[in-house]
């Protein structure tokens, strides 16, 4: 455009007599001109935008890092996952020996030793005891025939003895006889059972139960807090005699062995107020 406006004063000056011819010359010439810029300006960005997709192509080359800077990049990896680790270790969510109610609504974890995981049990050939006794005296809370035990987290039910017959004194002679030897005994003293399968090795029993409740059976899935018997004394001498000993004996099993399994008294009973979420005393 800058052409052509210059071509027109050149014109208007020189006041020829061939003006009309000449301005019309002059006009397509400055025409010609200006589609010459004009396609040029037209090709210019494209021939500059061809250094910018260069330069963009440059920014995105990641050069390989150095051993150095691998190095590092693996150390701060390895740092990072037992970090994670941890932390999912501490999610109670996740961990199978947590997240349990007591199986007797507000009660409390006895403080005697005799009921605890680990006493000793020198009347049974030198055995150990391998759960927890409920017994009112020591518990905080009224238990007799006629409180309900609670299932302590959801699970299946694997084992129901709902056609129990209990013990007679010739039972509790022949286990003296054989000084409480043997797992066939230990189970008869336990008396009326039920166990819970909750999954990941993990197995809740319930012992010395005087009855247990309707639909409880095997292969029933029962409900954390949901009532699955009442304590009792069967499988003890008290059952025939006139001597009281309702109670619940409940055990927390850990595959083939059971919680607190190899600890003292006391240290098992730290790990089963974790297990029901109660803080350390």
């Amino acid at each position: 455009m800058f052409v052509a406006a210059a071509a027109v004063a050149v014109i208007q000056a020189t006041g020829s007599d061939d003006a009309p011819a000449q301005a019309a010359l002059e006009a397509d010439q400055a025409e010609t001109m200006e589609q010459q810029a004009a396609e040029q300006s037209q090709s210019q960005p494209q021939a500059e935008a061809q250094p910018a997709a260069q330069t963009d192509e440059q920014q995105h080359t990641v050069e390989a890092p150095s051993d150095q800077a691998q190095a590092q990049a693996q150390d701060a990896q390895q740092q990072q996952a037992p970090a994670q680790s941890e932390s999912e270790a501490d999610d109670p969510a996740d961990d199978p020996l947590r997240g349990f109610i007591v199986p007797i609504a507000d009660a409390c974890i006895s403080q005697h030793e005799g009921h605890l995981p680990g006493a000793n049990r020198a009347y049974r050939n030198d055995g150990v005891h391998e759960g927890l006794d409920f017994y009112e005296w020591a518990s905080c809370v009224v238990i007799d025939e006629f409180t309900p035990i609670l299932a302590a987290k959801d699970g299946l039910v694997i084992r129901a003895d709902l056609n129990y017959v209990d013990i007679t004194p010739d039972d509790w002679a022949r286990f003296e006889a054989a000084n409480w030897a043997g797992e066939e005994i230990l189970d008869e003293l336990r008396g009326r059972q039920v166990y819970i399968d909750h999954g990941r090795g993990i197995v809740t029993r319930y012992a010395h139960l005087s009855a247990i409740a309707q639909g409880v059976a095997v292969g029933a899935r029962v409900q954390q807090g949901q009532i699955i018997g009442f304590p009792g004394e069967s499988g003890q001498r008290e059952v025939y005699t006139d001597e009281n000993d309702v109670h619940l004996h409940f055990e927390i099993r850990v595959g083939d062995g059971w919680l607190g399994q190899g600890q003292s008294p006391q240290q098992a009973r730290q790990l089963y107020l974790h297990a029901f979420g109660l803080p350390d005393e």
